[in-house]
């Protein structure tokens, strides 16, 4: 395509267009090759100003910069390379993304699913349902990108704009139906997913999540909505009722308003519930009529995933037969509440948890399953902070576990560049107990130290890494995976 063409689409005005065939586009100058487009953003970390050279020495013919620095570029740069200002780079990067990869939501039916905590759950249970009724499917999230022949092991929850329209080209080649993707807040105030034409938008819940970045609640409320603003009468809002912002999330959207809950009368709502280490049942009432639910997935949380992904499904005419044998085949995600038993009869369970509402369900299901159970153990959880990330957390998340659980090992998590007992420091103002808990910074140590303390029937909840399979450590990443240490150190657990 025309560098000229490109910008005419997307209305940027232009004196004196040195025009050229455009061969790609990159935000990082290392990924520039001959008759790219160079995309200048002054990130949070990083100015890619400073590497406007680098990207022209690689062959970059067109500048996209903010328009305070077009005249300093000027300067430097030879008449022969298009610069030009704009006031949103991020923005204008997401539109000729995606006008030069040829509108590919346009062609595929893309499902985005925000909200605090169970998106990935959402979308890979989505993925399955969709393919048991016969759809070809992509999906977009935390853990991987899969997008025709290709499984990628994902980088971001949402990749940034250029990559997210390169995918969606990818799948709409490969002949796919419909694309599955995680969105996160950060990708909606950075405009990762602007101009993208979702066919739905399913919300889960809201809890205290990347307030380093947003600073209060309303602001990653108001970000989270904007998926749900952007939605047409042609396309759907589905909403947790249950979740405090469930009904504000969609207020105002243009699209068709589906809710679901466990404890209120919705379009499609959970009762009967029977929880257990084995899995979960229930029955959805849709319209006075009443359909069975079994799942080998376990924890009331996941009973909301399951609605969330029954009243997508549902509205988009897939029937209640194929979901419900989709459901009782699908086995939980990898880092997702994974059971595994121990010689002793205790379960450990890793769980990605590692905001304080996800760890507050998880420690909740443990405790239900547990009373449910025939032997009465105890709850062990071992959990830790992130480092470099929201800080508000920690006290929280501290008073949950170590309030909640008959036993807690506050430990590391990714401590990053941060010293981790400064972590478990902050952890520690937030817990109210005194003799239930104990601290050791050393998460192999931790794991080990849970299950030898283990008994029959005890749940031993380790939580924050799930899937993760690295240890970040003042920049560098170590491998380290909670289920190798559990499958290590279970000859201990007698």
């Amino acid at each position: 395509m025309k560098f000229s063409k490109l910008i005419n689409i997307i209305g940027l005005k232009s004196d004196a267009v040195k025009d050229f065939s455009v061969v790609g586009l990159a935000y990082d100058s290392r990924k520039v090759v001959n008759n790219f487009i160079f995309f200048a953003i002054k990130g949070y970390k990083d100015d890619g100003n400073k590497y406007v050279s680098k990207a022209i020495e690689n062959g970059a013919k067109a500048i996209i910069t903010e328009n305070e620095f077009v005249n300093e570029l000027t300067k430097i740069v030879s008449e022969d390379i298009n610069i030009i200002g704009v006031d949103d780079v991020r923005k204008v990067m997401a539109q000729m993304g995606f006008a030069f990869y040829k509108n590919p939501s346009e062609k595929i039916k893309l499902i985005g699913v925000t909200g605090t905590n169970g998106k990935t759950t959402i979308t890979y249970l989505l993925k399955h349902i969709f393919e048991s009724a016969g759809f070809k499917c992509g999906l977009v999230g935390t853990i991987d990108y899969v997008t025709g022949d290709k499984k990628l092991e994902s980088k971001l929850t949402t990749p940034d704009s250029i990559e997210i329209n390169e995918m969606l080209k990818e799948m709409v080649y490969a002949g796919f139906d419909y694309c599955f993707m995680e969105v996160s807040s950060i990708a909606l105030v950075l405009h990762r997913v602007y101009g993208q034409k979702f066919s739905a938008g399913v919300f889960t819940n809201l809890t205290s999540e990347h307030l380093d970045l947003h600073k209060n609640m309303q602001n990653y409320f108001e970000a989270k909505k904007i998926l749900f603003d952007r939605l047409d009468s042609s396309q759907y809002a589905i909403s947790n009722l249950d979740d405090s912002y469930g009904n504000d999330i969609i207020k105002g959207t243009k699209g068709k308003k589906v809710y679901y809950s466990m404890n209120s009368e919705t379009d499609y709502r959970a009762v009967n519930e029977k929880i257990s280490m084995d899995g979960i049942s229930f029955e959805i009432i849709y319209k006075d009529k009443i359909y069975k639910i079994n799942s080998t997935l376990t924890g009331r949380f996941n009973i909301y995933n399951i609605l969330a992904a029954v009243a997508l499904a549902h509205s988009l005419n897939i029937n209640f037969e194929t979901i419900q044998k989709a459901i009782a085949n699908f086995s939980a995600v990898n880092g997702r509440f994974n059971k595994i038993e121990l010689p002793n009869k205790a379960y450990a369970v890793i769980d990605y948890s590692h905001t304080s509402d996800s760890l507050k369900n998880a420690v909740e299901s443990a405790i239900e399953i547990r009373n449910m159970s025939t032997y009465k153990g105890r709850v062990i959880t071992i959990f830790g902070c992130g480092g470099n990330k929201d800080r508000t957390k920690r006290p929280v998340m501290g008073e949950t576990a170590t309030s909640l659980s008959d036993y807690s090992i506050i430990t590391s998590d990714n401590p990053r560049f941060e010293e981790p007992i400064e972590i478990i420091k902050e952890i520690l103002v937030g817990v109210r107990t005194i003799d239930n808990f104990e601290v050791n910074p050393n998460r192999e140590e931790a794991i080990k130290r849970g299950i030898e303390i283990s008994k029959k029937g005890d749940i031993i909840l380790i939580c924050g890494k799930g899937h993760e399979t690295y240890q970040e450590v003042k920049g560098v990443k170590s491998h380290f995976d909670d289920k190798e240490m559990v499958e290590k150190y279970f000859h201990l657990a007698k």
